[in-house]
């Protein structure tokens, strides 16, 4: 509830609905930061403590699953820690419903990254899965499991793929994977530092960027919808725009570093599933973001 997403969710709900919202995190890649102006709201609580030691679900209606370590490179380093956070965990959340036999509204954050680099783009829901890092696996093993538990419990899910996030508070520089954060949040960053901007390889991947307030509404809507859904969605913006031409947006001093590997050569969302459904669409656009975001460090 406390990272980056987690905590515009907070903002966006407190805002738009009348729910009571307990957020859980042990802030280990959160900050309270991110919620120290709603620690104080009547109709927030917070808990912090990991989503592993939770004994019980049944006070709940719903459950926005965001804890999780969601960066690509440091899967490949630090494998076991992110298998615990981001399946082992996230299963224990489906194992309290089994054993209450209690089965609130799950929303899950998965990713775009379980497709790879795609065949199709734009890319459904339907393309061809094709994990390029454990980080990718581990999202898709998640769903795979509320699949097929889903044909045994009562399970009411919705899992969003989320493609390249950005928006406030999308860099924390005391998280130990920072370096691995949004892009552009990175590249924000950087520049804020007078430092050169970071480009892999060439810096002709395209991302489709979309902003963490329009995550912020497709939860919502996803925790919203009256039928039992048990799918997928992709939430991007529909479009796509090279890494190099975001750089250059921001800055004149670029450097170009090594290609990673794991990483698709393009992400670039075919969102029409969402919409029809869920009734989503994205409002935001990158460049405006960015205009905005260098003009206030002018001014």
């Amino acid at each position: 509830m406390a990272g980056f997403i987690g905590s515009n969710l907070l903002d966006y709900l407190l805002e738009n609905t009348i729910w009571n919202i307990t957020g859980i995190d042990n802030y280990s890649t959160g900050s309270k930061e991110n919620i120290i102006t709603q620690l104080n709201h009547p109709r927030f609580r917070m808990k912090e403590v990991s989503v592993g030691s939770l004994t019980t679900i049944k006070e709940y209606d719903c459950i926005f699953h965001l804890a999780a370590l969601p960066r690509i490179q440091p899967s490949f380093e630090f494998v076991t820690e992110h298998i615990t956070e981001n399946l082992t965990n996230s299963m224990h959340l489906v194992e309290l419903m089994i054993k209450d036999n209690y089965f609130p509204k799950f929303v899950f954050s998965s990713s775009s990254a379980v497709y790879g680099t795609p065949i199709q783009t734009p890319t459904p829901e339907t393309e061809r899965i094709d994990c390029l890092s454990p980080y990718a696996f581990q999202k898709y093993e998640v769903e795979k499991y509320l699949e097929l538990l889903q044909a045994r419990y009562p399970l009411d899910y919705v899992c969003l793929r989320y493609f390249n996030p950005y928006g406030p508070r999308s860099y924390n520089p005391l998280n130990k994977f920072n370096a691995y954060s949004s892009v552009v949040g990175i590249f924000l960053n950087r520049k804020k530092n007078n430092l050169p901007l970071l480009v892999t390889d060439d810096g002709q991947q395209r991302r489709d960027f979309v902003h963490v307030a329009d995550l912020a509404l497709a939860n919502y809507l996803a925790a919203l919808h009256p039928e039992k859904l048990n799918t997928a969605f992709n939430i991007g913006n529909g479009n796509t725009i090279s890494v190099l031409e975001v750089a250059k947006s921001i800055s004149d001093k670029i450097e170009f570093i090594a290609k990673r590997e794991g990483e698709s050569e393009i992400t670039f969302a075919d969102v029409s599933k969402a919409k029809k459904i869920l009734k989503w669409a994205p409002n935001h656009e990158l460049i405006s973001f960015l205009k905005d975001q260098t003009n206030d460090k002018q001014n």
